[in-house]
């Protein structure tokens, strides 16, 4: 073995930012990520091999394009043995290293009947007791950067890993907006309204949607006292989004109009997501019309905002996903004929690992108007297609289309792969359904 071997792979932040490196992560090219790391890092093949448990002559093949990594065990492994930082790890579509949480308890689940926990005990209550409003800005700051870390992790993998954690700094964040004054306090209430906010859409994903309201009109709390109207239309859109898939259709209407009630104060984006969410009401509620006048002027509203210069809570909110939005719209009206050139269009403007659980939900919804529009071929085609890029994600919301798309695939369960195809779903179906009204607390 070369002296170096052993030596170990050190790659600048730099690279992992290429493009080319990021776009080879999210294509899940190892090949392409080891070339670039030899070219950009001068690292040897042994030395790669050495890094990620792999002889020499795997790596060779690897990059020749002859072995093509797939194996989740891999990935991690080469992540690791490279010391992949985590944005790289996320491009990878793997969970970030560490989640960092401030509870000392990030396992706890609060009892059903407790609806907001209470300041934590243990080490946690010394902390609280020793914040004060000069030590609040560097608390917000660092919670600031887990949050964005626990957002990132969630559009991947879902809820389920990350709830305890994130439910656990509510403590904190609450101390911070008792002790803040000034103008520190309008950041700790805005980092509130965001945190609890978050906490209701865990909730939502899980099925959860009674603890999903709880902790959104928490976050709608904060958001009144801030008094920022961006921040308050964002959060009543929320509302509006939990209403209507617990099945409160008129009340769900209701919250979007009141998110819309002073248009001119919102960006771009945010009159686009809330006109989607009164498009999807008017969908269930059968009024046809109003749901393709939203969903047009949600549209236009998207595209707008691809140029705003302005930051909002709403950057997911792109034309693609009013497109996803429009097309499951056109679906619940009994239009799948009509929705299917919808999602076709937007099919290839998805990222790729950047929001996983919504590509899939698109995915999965796209196939479902294909199956009641008759396609065979093309449902089963995109049902593969969502299939394979589920892996580690959970969500209630992903289980309950694949078991609608499930309903309209049966048809054909009598061919031999149908059914094969029909069998993976419903196991996926039952993997992805965790509901959060049994955590372990309330076992």
């Amino acid at each position: 073995m070369p002296a170096d071997a052993t030596k170990p792979v050190v790659i600048l932040p730099e690279l992992w930012q290429r493009s080319e490196m990021l776009t080879a992560l999210r294509n899940r090219n190892i090949g392409q990520v080891f070339q670039l790391i030899r070219q950009y890092a001068g690292v040897s093949q042994t030395r790669i091999g050495t890094a990620v448990n792999l002889s020499q002559g795997k790596i060779s093949e690897i990059m020749r394009g002859t072995v093509k990594v797939t194996s989740f065990e891999v990935f991690e492994r080469v992540a690791d043995g490279l010391d992949m930082p985590d944005p790289a790890r996320l491009a990878l579509g793997l969970a970030p290293r560490r989640l960092p949480a401030i509870s000392p308890h990030p396992q706890r689940t609060p009892p059903s009947d407790e609806a907001v926990p209470s300041p934590g005990t243990g080490l946690l209550t010394p902390y609280l007791a020793s914040l004060t409003g000069a030590s609040s800005r560097p608390v917000i700051s660092g919670l600031r950067h887990v949050l964005t870390g626990h957002i990132q992790a969630e559009a991947i993998m879902g809820p389920l890993l990350l709830i305890n954690a994130v439910q656990d700094q509510v403590p904190v964040i609450g101390q911070v907006c008792q002790v803040t004054r000034g103008a520190d306090r309008a950041e700790a209430l805005s980092f509130a309204s965001e945190l609890l906010e978050f906490c209701g859409w865990l909730h939502q994903d899980l099925g959860d949607f009674t603890r999903a309201t709880t902790w959104t009109n928490k976050a709608l709390d904060y958001a009144m006292e801030l008094g920022d109207q961006r921040v308050i239309s964002y959060i009543l859109m929320r509302k509006s989004i939990i209403a209507t898939e617990a099945g409160d259709y008129g009340h769900g209407l209701g919250m979007a109009n009141a998110a819309l009630a002073n248009p001119d104060a919102l960006t771009p984006r945010l009159r686009a997501v809330i006109l989607r969410t009164r498009a999807t009401a008017n969908a269930y509620i059968g009024e046809a019309a109003d749901s393709a006048r939203d969903s047009e002027m949600a549209l236009v509203e998207a595209t707008a905002g691809m140029t705003q210069s302005e930051t909002d809570r709403a950057p997911y909110c792109t034309p693609a996903y009013i497109a996803m939005e429009t097309g499951a719209t056109r679906v619940l009206l009994g239009e799948a004929t009509a929705a299917i050139p919808i999602f076709e269009a937007s099919r290839s403007q998805w990222p790729e690992s950047s929001q996983a659980r919504d590509h899939v939900l698109f995915l999965t919804r796209m196939a479902t108007a294909y199956a009641i529009a008759g396609e065979r071929e093309q449902a089963c085609t995109v049902t593969e297609d969502a299939l394979s890029r589920m892996q580690a994600l959970r969500s209630s919301r992903v289980a309950g289309q694949l078991t609608a798309l499930r309903a309209h695939l049966a048809r054909w369960s009598a061919d031999p792969y149908m059914a094969d195809l029909l069998t993976r779903v419903e196991i996926l179906s039952e993997s992805f359904s965790l509901p959060a009204s049994q955590p372990q607390g309330d076992r």
